[in-house]
């Protein structure tokens, strides 16, 4: 009984108030090759894919953004995630300013 009244204090400051944001997820195609090999280009058979993950401006996960190419352009890839990143870090410092957290 006192360790699990332990567990609960300790995990108290980790808990926030706020309710906790549906996680968004962008995903990119940039490039299809078209051949009878590659007709179902996806993140997993890509040539070149980049994932990063999100965090609100408080450290507290909000997301992750996808890209990928399978014809192998991999600067296409990176400018899609930049642009992907900065689009959901601005809507995940919307979602904190509207929800702060109380400590």
């Amino acid at each position: 009984m006192t360790k699990l009244l332990i567990v609960i204090l300790l995990a108290l400051p980790l808990m926030s108030l706020a309710p906790a944001p549906e996680p968004v997820v962008y995903h990119a195609r940039i490039g299809i090759v078209q051949s009878a090999k590659q007709q179902g280009c996806t993140f997993e058979t890509a040539t070149s894919r980049l994932r990063q993950e999100i965090a609100d401006p408080a450290g507290y996960p909000y997301g992750f953004v996808t890209a990928w190419s399978c014809t192998g352009d991999g600067l296409a890839v990176a400018n899609e995630l930049a642009q992907r990143t900065r689009d959901l870090r601005t809507q995940a410092a919307a979602y904190r300013a509207a929800h702060p957290i109380n400590r």
